[in-house]
């Protein structure tokens, strides 16, 4: 005989009831009551407590607003142990928001109304620097977002962490059209998938108001995947560019020419490394490429 698991409405004892059963008597407080009271009751019990948006909003906050130079961190020696340090330290937070959504019944809609006010302060804090100064910190929470919070989210929320990111992703683009948030677990990011990442080639066409999928991209990105990354030498190349670029492009937008040092790098390495991959000629575009790494990590890597 199968069973049903039920809760008496009246003392909240947990009983096992006969599935062809209609109605029963509670072994511990003895009223009759109804299989459909008690199994009703049964899932009433398990639902999680509901929680107030308020304070869904101050956790996902939390999760952005307390990291400190997330660039700092993002180095292959660094990442995995910062990563589990700051999941530990946000494990109230992250618990809070997994049971937001589970207690809820319009899950989207609750999800959206804790990501808006959390991209709206980002752009209030945008807003109150200087151009320069805002592009850099742009770049800090698209960063903190991709490699922190996002992973955080997928990998200890296992119902909700998936439709998180996405309702993030989606708001987070709605406030900031040209940028496109990626999202990875962190096993991901450390075993490389911090290559999707062309730092110092994205900065550049940005500031020529490139889309991140347009053709010099993905040109580019395809020549490391499809090239670089085949072999030792270039794997290691590219894995040391990785380490420098972030800084780079960091210490460049500090600077007020941030976009008059973008267009002489177009057009002294990355226009030539274009033309260079469409004629065939890559290792040739591998030796411009590695050049400019080095004279950039001269001039901007502190």
């Amino acid at each position: 005989m199968e069973f049903l698991k039920g809760v008496c409405p009246h003392c909240q004892g947990e009983l096992q009831i006969p599935q062809d059963r209609e109605t029963i008597i509670c072994m511990y407080c003895g009223k009759e009551l109804s299989v459909r009271d008690a199994v009703a009751q049964q899932e009433m019990s398990s639902r999680p407590e509901p929680v107030t948006d308020d304070t869904a909003v101050e956790a996902l906050q939390n999760l952005l607003f307390g990291i400190e130079n997330p660039m700092q961190y993002f180095k292959k020696a660094l990442y995995m142990e910062f990563f589990k340090k700051y999941v530990f330290e946000n494990a109230k937070n992250l618990a809070i928001l997994e049971q937001a959504y589970l207690a809820s019944e319009d899950q989207k809609a609750l999800m959206e109304r804790i990501a808006e006010p959390l991209v709206v302060r980002v752009e209030e804090e945008l807003n109150k620097l200087r151009k320069h100064k805002r592009d850099e910190q742009q770049m800090d929470y698209n960063l903190a977002m991709v490699v922190y919070v996002f992973p955080a989210l997928l990998e200890t929320n296992n119902a909700s962490g998936k439709a998180w990111v996405d309702v993030l992703s989606a708001v987070w683009k709605k406030h900031f059209p040209k940028t496109e948030l990626k999202s990875a677990t962190s096993k991901e990011i450390n075993a490389g998938f911090r290559y999707r990442f062309c730092y110092i080639t994205t900065a550049v066409c940005e500031s020529r108001q490139k889309p991140d999928d347009c053709y010099e991209l993905s040109l580019l990105r395809s020549f490391r995947d499809d090239y670089l990354l085949k072999s030792d030498e270039g794997a290691k190349m590219v894995d040391e560019y990785y380490d420098v670029a972030p800084s780079i492009v960091k210490h460049i937008g500090k600077r007020e020419n941030a976009d008059e040092i973008y267009e002489g790098i177009w057009q002294q390495y990355l226009s030539p490394c274009i033309r260079l991959i469409e004629s065939g000629q890559n290792e040739e575009c591998v030796d411009l490429y590695r050049h400019m790494v080095y004279e950039l990590k001269d001039l901007y890597f502190h």
